[in-house]
């Protein structure tokens, strides 16, 4: 498992090439979801009146009786949930709607709880000339057990436009709160594959509709929920997706499967070359492990060498399901040939045409309506160049993040060395914000931050 979670709920999310998909969800049983929590004691207790006609039938009988004790320790909700006769139903919930109780906790906090009790009614031996002074012994009171969320309602979200023509699977990793009224909030993301899957998955989380956690008749809220969105294309082959990604196998006809790219994050477009709208190239081969990491990362020619230097840092983020010999997972050589051509709409060409001399810029974070929330941020991978050395490296990157909160024209402003640099702006280009405001209307803003590296451990 990649994360300790309270509850794990799992959904699989298909799309076709049309956009169109289906779900399925499946869930293991969670720990409780209150946490420390401490139950509530009952403090004052009030006797039922024994009901005239069941006296005079000379019934006896017991009724269950499900309820809150709320907060401030009075009782709501009360409901008849089993009773050996109506008559003394009636009698049972007016006396449990008097009680009072010491509250339950919730991490050291008063919090009302589910409640059930079993209210007797027994014929007296003898005529008493007082009520009793207490409960009496015996009397069963117990907190009720904690159910899991339920979805309901799961509506397919949309694959990313900007991917289609790559057929890259996704995976996002989301943990949220279901609310009381069965609405989630809250989202983070721990995990996600491509930039372009996050704002999808959590605006088809927010159409989530969940059956909430409940206490018997208490709506809880459960916080810590962990989901898994996985966006998968058909229609292309295996050898059909790395072409349309510009990739190939040196030698496919020794595989009987070829490896599956599943991370594959796009080279960094220099900011000056992109501003100038000058395109470029870069030819990289390298090596698929049988754990589908990328090894051995060779540039063999590029137009610039910033163009090189790109490729490498991407492909050094790439992973892939490796390719099969027969049914073991096996190595492979591959080369990838990629082309930077200026965009010619869209958000990074906007943002470009904004940065050009004489263009209206892009301002600061200043003055947002709430600061900067990154919703995923992709670890840098440390330069596999710098692997014998192993320096420490220090860079400083600036970027925009644009109206829908995701990373555009990062940019090396100053770095140790050129691989640490190149690393950091391959892992920012895949970084999420939230949407940025002022005044309620989105925003673009620029920013820049530091970015530390150290030599991973053996």
């Amino acid at each position: 498992m990649l994360f300790l979670m309270r509850e794990i709920i799992r959904w699989i999310l298909i799309l076709s090439s049309s956009m169109l998909g289906w779900a399925r969800l499946s869930a293991q049983t969670p720990p409780p979801l209150r946490g420390d929590f401490d139950d509530a004691i009952l403090r004052e207790w009030v006797q039922p009146e024994y009901p005239e006609a069941a006296r005079q039938a000379k019934l006896e009988g017991e009724v269950m009786v499900e309820f809150v004790a709320e907060a401030d320790g009075h009782v709501s909700r009360a409901s008849v949930k089993k009773s050996t006769d109506e008559r003394f139903n009636a009698s049972a919930l007016a006396a449990v709607q008097r009680w009072v109780f010491v509250s339950a906790t919730v991490e050291g906090k008063p919090a009302a709880s589910g409640m059930q009790a079993a209210v007797g009614f027994k014929l007296a031996p003898l005529p008493q000339k007082k009520p009793p002074a207490g409960p009496p012994p015996g009397l069963r009171i117990r907190t009720l057990p904690v159910t899991k969320p339920k979805l309901n309602v799961s509506p397919a979200p949309d694959y990313p436009a900007e991917l289609a023509n790559r057929k890259l699977p996704g995976q996002v990793v989301l943990e949220f709160t279901v609310e009381a009224d069965g609405t989630t909030s809250g989202p983070k993301v721990l995990w996600a594959s491509h930039a372009a899957f996050v704002h999808e998955a959590v605006l088809a989380l927010e159409k989530y509709r969940f059956e909430p956690a409940q206490q018997g008749p208490l709506a809880l809220k459960a916080a810590g929920i962990q989901g898994e969105m996985e966006f998968e294309t058909e229609g292309a082959t295996r050898t059909e997706q790395l072409a349309l990604n510009q990739i190939t196998v040196t030698d496919p006809d020794k595989f009987r499967q070829m490896p599956l790219a599943t991370v594959l994050p796009e080279p960094v477009y220099p900011r000056e070359f992109l501003l100038s709208g000058e395109a470029g190239s870069a030819t990289v081969e390298f090596t698929v492990t049988d754990q589908g990491a990328t090894t051995d990362v060779l540039l063999r020619e590029a137009s610039r060498p910033e163009f090189g230097s790109a490729l490498v840092a991407a492909v050094e983020a790439w992973t892939f399901e490796p390719a099969l010999l027969t049914v073991r997972p096996s190595e492979a050589k591959l080369v990838v040939a990629y082309r930077f051509v200026p965009p010619s709409s869209g958000d990074v060409n906007r943002l470009a045409l904004a940065m050009q001399p004489g263009g209206a810029g892009v301002g600061g974070a200043g003055g947002l309506d709430v600061p900067l929330r990154p919703l995923w941020r992709l670890q840098p991978k440390y330069p596999q160049a710098l692997l014998g050395e192993k320096p420490d490296g220090q860079v400083k990157i600036e970027f925009i993040v644009d109206r829908d909160g995701r990373v555009r024209l990062p940019h090396i402003v100053s770095s140790s060395r050129d691989e640490f640099g190149w690393a950091a702006v391959t892992a920012l280009s895949q970084w999420v914000f939230e949407r940025p405001t002022r005044k309620g209307e989105p925003v673009d803003v620029k920013v820049a931050i530091p970015v530390g590296f150290k030599p991973p451990k053996e």
